[in-house]
């Protein structure tokens, strides 16, 4: 009995993997199917785990997406970043303590967490980041965030998602030192 409870359990996993894998590499579905040769309907059922492909299936699925058949089957990547081991970074800016809490990561994401002092900035300029995607919150005090020629400012709790190739900059305008977490997605 405990060989059929492995077994279902990795058989229940192949599907996610698979999906996960195919978004990763920016794959539709229909590009899939293309280069596989597979019924889209099958895979859909695949990558919800409806289906259970055979050897030869498994192998085509794999060769389509890029990857050995095995890491479908490879224990799923986690990295711990504790806290106080968290480390520092320098992304410029005047006035901050910055450490990266993503790290290990294959960077399709960025978090950053930043300890900004009062009238601390992100330089004289405005930039832009070769990422699709910026998430900024605020944890503690208040940040100015300049999009082009408008200006947020963000109180304890507020958020702001932002395209990262629009020029934009920062900096904390309150008299206490900012916590701010920033999420950039992906980071090539």
């Amino acid at each position: 009995m405990k060989t059929r409870e492995v077994r279902e359990k990795t058989e229940a996993h192949i599907g996610a993997r698979v999906r996960a894998i195919r978004q990763q590499k920016r794959l539709t579905l229909e590009q899939v199917v293309q280069k596989s040769g597979l019924d889209k309907s099958y895979l859909s059922r695949l990558e919800r785990d409806l289906a259970t492909p055979s050897v030869a299936t498994l192998v085509r699925v794999c060769e389509a997406l890029g990857v050995r058949p095995g890491e479908l089957f490879d224990p799923p990547q986690t990295r711990l970043v504790r806290a106080e081991q968290a480390p520092l970074v320098n992304f410029g800016g005047v006035g901050l303590s910055e450490r990266l809490l993503s790290q290990g990561l294959s960077g399709e994401l960025m978090v950053l967490r930043s300890r900004i002092d009062p009238g601390g900035h992100g330089g004289e300029e405005l930039y832009t980041l070769d990422a699709d995607v910026s998430f900024v919150t605020v944890l503690r005090g208040r940040l100015e965030m300049i999009v082009e020629d408008a200006h947020y400012f963000l109180e304890e709790g507020d958020s702001i998602t932002l395209s990262s190739r629009i020029p934009h900059n920062w900096r904390n305008p309150g008299d206490e030192e900012a916590d701010v977490l920033w999420v950039t997605s992906p980071f090539l």
